[in-house]
């Protein structure tokens, strides 16, 4: 008898170790597949979804957005891997959608309402594109758009334990609850000579062009759902509810708080009140073409023999953000003296990769850039000094451009660079070099039997100082604001509500 007690025992315990080893190495392997991904939340059948603001922003899934651009980008890498690898994840899991918490918001430069336009948009396609592969039910949605996020900045601010978290807090406190946006972002910016706004701008803002989310998920279950346990709503949102208003009374939750009702946003056009008069007011794009000139090729003197402008010109091309630019240039001077058989006959080509230190956007300051460059060529300082030839070379440049006009769009810039250049050449005399009757032609400098002759037989190779500039820019073209396309002009109108935010 004690025995067969025994027995039941040690069944019982056994039993009771496999179920702790089967639930706790069941729940170790769902969150081993997810640990990648902290954005991915795996809930209990009763459990609700609960993050605090602090949570939400270390572990939030980040789309991200240049400045001035709602347009999603979906080749980034966040959106690759959640398309790649969290979604067929989740479908081998079986995962259910079952709630997704998502934030948009755009950084304090340029006008209010223009900053609300793109958090909204930023918003809304991160959403959409969410929604084509992942169906939340609306009622366990939190959609939020925050048209300039000074929240945000604190946090980051507070993160990073800048030094000037006190006095922005001071004045984010000051103003911001008050509606007075356009006073915080001027006493911002007046702060030690706007020196505090542009570290804000370098450091901070592009964390503010983003969209975050933070998605829930349950285990499909296989009990009927009249079988299911009644959860109360979590996060409602009217079903009427498409837009926020027109207000500086934008939402902003305190820690831990995402229960209210928040709207969803739809690519819907804002309802325009005509009562309320608007006045116009001007935003500035950004450039994407730029046309440069060297100062010295188009002044240069050859010492000792001649004037020879070298008519030259470089495109540059500046995305939207970040610090890398193309360049193509060419310089083609077509001088010749011939009573004085002299020549300066060039066309070089080539081709600049610019990294520039301060980017965002701005493309100002210092840089570093690499390039490769091929000419052909004829030069003739007197009758016995000629050489033609092709040659090719490459190198590195250090460089400045600053800003020279209150617009802008003019910028000086120095240069410096050094590399490497090979060229395959035949010196030219003119008239005939065996004979020395100037005949009136030109003739290689040569003096062995014919059947020997070799074009091209001369090489010349050099490495040091290759590149020597005093540029002048101008900002050619812009990008439009409002709608696609560019333009020569470097701002637009926008139509701004009286007496509303962004004033």
């Amino acid at each position: 008898m004690m025995q067969m007690v025994r027995r039941h025992k040690r069944s019982l315990l056994l039993t009771l170790m496999l179920a702790v080893y089967v639930s706790v190495f069941s729940q170790s392997d769902d969150s081993t597949r997810f640990s990648k991904y902290p954005y991915i939340f795996i809930l209990d059948e009763n459990q609700k979804p609960s993050i605090t603001d602090e949570q939400f922003y270390k572990v939030a899934l980040k789309v991200i957005f240049p400045v001035d651009v709602f347009t999603l980008d979906t080749s980034q890498e966040s959106i690759k891997e959640f398309i790649q690898d969290v979604i067929p994840q989740i479908n081998t899991d079986s995962l259910k959608p079952h709630s997704i918490i998502l934030r948009g918001s755009a950084s304090p430069e340029g006008p209010y309402r223009w900053n609300q336009k793109l958090g909204k948009e930023r918003t809304a396609r991160t959403f959409n594109y969410i929604n084509q592969h992942l169906k939340f039910p609306e009622e366990h949605r939190t959609i939020n758009s925050t048209p300039e996020n000074y929240q945000l900045l604190l946090h980051l601010m507070k993160e990073a334990n800048d030094p000037s978290y006190r006095i922005v807090k001071s004045l984010v406190d000051k103003y911001y609850e008050a509606g007075m946006l356009s006073q915080l972002k001027q006493h911002l910016k007046r702060i030690d000579g706007g020196k505090l706004w542009d570290r804000l701008y370098k450091e901070y803002y592009s964390e503010l062009r983003m969209a975050r989310v933070v998605l829930f998920f349950k285990k499909k279950h296989s009990r009927p759902p009249s079988q299911q346990p009644s959860q109360q709503p979590y996060m409602a949102v009217p079903a009427d509810s498409l837009a926020l208003p027109d207000s500086i009374a934008v939402e902003l939750l305190p820690i831990g708080q995402f229960e209210k009702p928040l709207p969803i946003f739809t690519e819907s056009k804002e309802q325009v009140n005509p009562d309320v008069p608007y006045i116009p007011i001007r935003l500035y794009r950004r450039h994407i073409l730029g046309i440069r000139t060297n100062l010295l090729y188009d002044f240069f003197y050859l010492p000792g023999h001649y004037w020879a402008p070298s008519p030259n010109v470089q495109l540059e091309y500046y995305p939207l953000t970040g610090h890398f630019t193309a360049n193509l240039g060419f310089t083609g001077p077509y001088w010749h003296h011939w009573n004085r058989q002299q020549f300066w006959q060039i066309r070089d080509y080539v081709f600049e990769g610019r990294y520039y230190f301060v980017g965002l956007g701005q493309f100002i300051g210092p840089y570093v850039s690499a390039y490769v460059h091929t000419n052909i060529y004829g030069i003739g300082l007197s009758k016995t000094k000629g050489w033609e030839g092709e040659g090719l070379g490459g190198g590195a440049i250090f460089g400045y451009t600053m800003n020279i006009s209150r617009n802008k769009r003019w910028r000086l810039e120095f240069s410096i660079g050094v590399g490497y250049y090979r060229t395959q050449y035949d010196p030219y005399v003119y008239g005939n070099p065996k004979s020395t009757v100037e005949d009136g032609l030109y003739y290689y400098d040569y003096l062995g039997k014919k059947e020997n002759f070799k074009e091209r037989n001369h090489v010349f190779t050099w490495i040091g100082p290759t590149n020597l500039g005093v540029h002048l820019t101008y900002d050619l073209l812009y990008r439009r604001i409002q709608k696609k396309g560019v333009s020569f002009n470097r701002s637009e109108l926008y139509q701004r509500k009286k007496g509303g935010a962004d004033e």
